[in-house]
């Protein structure tokens, strides 16, 4: 398996697990505020990177490329942007959450994008 298909399965069964650990604080703390941050990462972090990863196992040739690597990094960063951010605007601090959470957004929609270009690149017509 190439490194950066590695990369995204790895990073999406860290992203459940704290989503999970997330779920379970929520409930024992009866703080289910931070559902929004909770449900970002379990959707976007487990269930993206998961995604990301397989589609990168199954075409090598798109994990070497440039394109995949800046779709890798903004995929991430927006995601961990962004869950600090939901996460300190539901607990009350909107002057810091909210400008984290629309950068965060932002940069996980180029990341959507970056991935969009890669299906379109991997579901064209192959030339010899």
């Amino acid at each position: 398996m190439n490194a950066l298909a590695a990369f995204h399965l790895r990073a999406a069964a860290i992203y459940v697990a704290l989503g999970m650990i997330a779920g379970i604080v929520m409930a024992a703390s009866q703080h289910f505020e931070y559902g929004p941050a909770h449900g970002h990462l379990n959707l976007l972090g487990f269930v993206s990177a998961a995604i990301y990863g397989l589609v990168l196992k199954d075409r090598p040739d798109l994990a070497a490329t440039r394109l995949a690597k800046v779709h890798a990094i903004l995929a991430h960063l927006g995601l961990v942007v962004m869950t600090i951010g939901l996460t300190l605007l539901f607990s009350g601090d909107a002057a810091t959450g909210e400008p984290l959470a629309k950068a965060g957004s932002v940069i996980v929609l180029l990341g959507g994008l970056a991935f969009i270009a890669l299906v379109f690149k991997a579901t064209g017509p192959r030339t010899a």
